[in-house]
């Protein structure tokens, strides 16, 4: 039976440490992977990347470098969130959950019947594609015990509604996004944990959470060891280091400052 390395990364103890992924590259994949990184937070919501066959291929160059995978979807969206799983994710993050019945809706496309209305098939690469001494009720059990569903909090809603989210069964995680809150809350395009009308929001949420056994991901703003350091301490379990697109461009950025613009400029 498959492992879910997302899950059991987040059993050990002390935070982990991942890298947003955009560029549809599986060689930058495979680089996340081989430089140490815990887990990839593959984003198809905020780029052209689907939920289809391509996201499979990206999914299995993950699996082959040793990373967990969380998926953000585009939506609350049943057939996304079960190909998703299907395709081997280890946990897929659902955006503007506003409420309960946004997370308990999420869970059940998760989840196989009776706990859920996730639909069947054996023949799909989470389930080995049902080869060699394939064991459906194993799967089954299987799958509603370790797929995670990891609502996005990024709306004033979803605060209003912490506790009743938050005591959803399936809840294992929860994910911060602090420049749509902050948006929201209108506040402007602010992508940092440390406004205080954000930061509050960020203190409630690890502490409910922490009250409940729920792990907090949540990225590093500004992306530094301090700020890594501090919400380590805070009780953040997983932590978001920037994507491979910021990183390209980082990188481009110092050639140019440091090499072709003073040589052009003489």
């Amino acid at each position: 039976m498959r492992v879910n390395k997302l899950r059991s990364k987040l059993s050990r103890e002390g935070p982990i440490f991942g890298m947003g992924y955009y560029s549809q590259s599986l060689a930058i994949m495979e680089i996340i992977g081989h430089s140490g990184f815990d887990y990839v937070f593959v984003d198809c919501e905020h780029s052209p990347l689907g939920v289809d066959a391509q996201l499979e291929n990206v999914i299995r160059a993950a699996d082959y470098a040793g990373l967990g995978t969380l998926v953000r979807v585009k939506g609350n969206d049943e057939h996304m969130i079960r190909n998703a799983l299907e395709f081997g994710a280890d946990a897929v993050c659902v955006p503007h959950v506003r409420c309960a019945a946004d997370a308990k809706r999420a869970i059940s496309y998760a989840k196989f019947p009776p706990w859920g209305v996730r639909g069947a098939a054996g023949d799909v690469r989470a389930a080995h594609y049902g080869a060699g001494a394939f064991d459906w009720k194993a799967y089954v059990e299987q799958s509603n015990r370790d797929s995670m569903i990891v609502p996005l909090a990024e709306d004033r809603e979803f605060f209003d509604d912490i506790d009743a989210i938050l005591a959803v069964e399936g809840v294992d995680m929860v994910n911060i996004g602090p420049l749509d809150l902050a948006m929201s809350l209108g506040l402007g395009a602010l992508a940092r944990t440390d406004v205080p009308e954000v930061q509050t929001r960020f203190d409630m949420l690890l502490k409910k959470s922490a009250q409940k056994g729920i792990h907090v991901h949540c990225p590093a703003l500004p992306t530094t060891q301090e700020q890594a350091r501090r919400l380590a301490a805070a009780g953040a379990k997983a932590i978001l280091l920037r994507n491979d697109l910021i990183c390209v461009k980082t990188m481009c950025k110092q050639y140019v400052d440091d090499i072709v613009g003073p040589i052009r400029g003489g």
